[in-house]
């Protein structure tokens, strides 16, 4: 016997999803970021320019041949113009932004799989170190005081 899940419910949940992520404002900006970047020729040959220098000494690279000083300082300076670059900057950062997401729903959804239940939400660090602080104060009160 064959079993499968049931897409329509999967899709129903991605379309909710993808509704909610639409019509967030951070969504927006981040979209006009890419669009911005998109319609900007300057900024994309820049951009592809970078790209193909990095391809190039990424190849040297796996062919084990050596990069030149000359080489590494071209690639310096062109990567810092990238970030000088307000533009392809925003556009770096919503690129990040949105691989991030894509990221953590994939591993949301490989982790309730391989735990068989849904995953715990990762705190950040602060996050972290405000519940640890909570507990170690709750800890300390439970011993000064038996009743808390």
């Amino acid at each position: 016997m064959i079993v499968k899940l049931d897409t329509d419910f999967v899709y129903g949940k991605m379309e909710e999803l993808g509704a909610g992520l639409l019509e967030q404002e951070a969504y927006k900006a981040l979209r006009a970021s890419i669009d911005r970047f998109a319609a900007d020729s300057d900024a994309t040959a820049q951009y592809e320019r970078f790209m193909e220098l990095h391809r190039v000494l990424e190849e040297k690279e796996r062919q084990a041949e050596e990069t030149s000083e000359t080489e590494m300082e071209l690639y310096d300076r062109q990567e810092q113009a990238l970030y000088e670059n307000e533009v392809i900057r925003q556009f770096l950062y919503a690129q990040r932004e949105f691989s991030h997401l894509h990221n953590l729903v994939s591993q949301f959804f490989m982790k309730t799989v391989e735990f068989n239940r849904l995953p715990a939400k990762k705190r950040s660090s602060r996050e972290a170190a405000a519940a640890a602080a909570i507990a170690a104060d709750t800890e300390r009160k439970s011993r000064d005081d038996p009743t808390v």
